[in-house]
């Protein structure tokens, strides 16, 4: 029970465990074994970086810099999870409707199929056309 109260005061002041740091981590963790199939060496040093890099923010003591570093991760994560999404529901109602386009301000109409000639009224300039489904 020492080492823990030892630990504990190690990292008083410390930033550490947060979810960019094990991110890094188990990246580098999963690139090093890639690395130990292919045999690439340039890979190898890769994880290695990324694993120090993780290893480093846990025990930094600039809170402030990691703060910023994690809020620009969560950042780019939010942009790819919600383009991954829209592009998902796209895949998932293919059958259901059809995507087009408004002539005149270029805004992304959903429009149901099967319906061979539809009037679509779009909604952001009220432009009326007529499209085949």
């Amino acid at each position: 029970m020492q080492w823990m109260s030892k630990l504990m005061f190690y990292m008083k002041g410390r930033y550490g465990y947060d979810e960019l740091s094990k991110v890094l981590i188990l990246f580098g963790l999963v690139l090093s074994i890639f690395s130990n199939f292919t045999g690439g060496g340039i890979l190898n040093l890769l994880a290695l970086a990324s694993i120090a890099y993780g290893g480093l923010r846990v025990l930094s003591r600039e809170k402030g810099n990691r703060r910023r570093e994690l809020q620009q991760y969560i950042k780019l994560k939010q942009s790819v999870l919600s383009s991954y999404r829209k592009y998902r529901n796209r895949w998932i109602q293919r059958k259901a409707f059809k995507i087009t386009k408004c002539p005149s301000c270029k805004q992304k109409i959903r429009i149901p199929r099967g319906r061979k000639k539809v009037r679509v009224t779009c909604p952001s300039c009220q432009n009326k056309f007529i499209r085949k489904t």
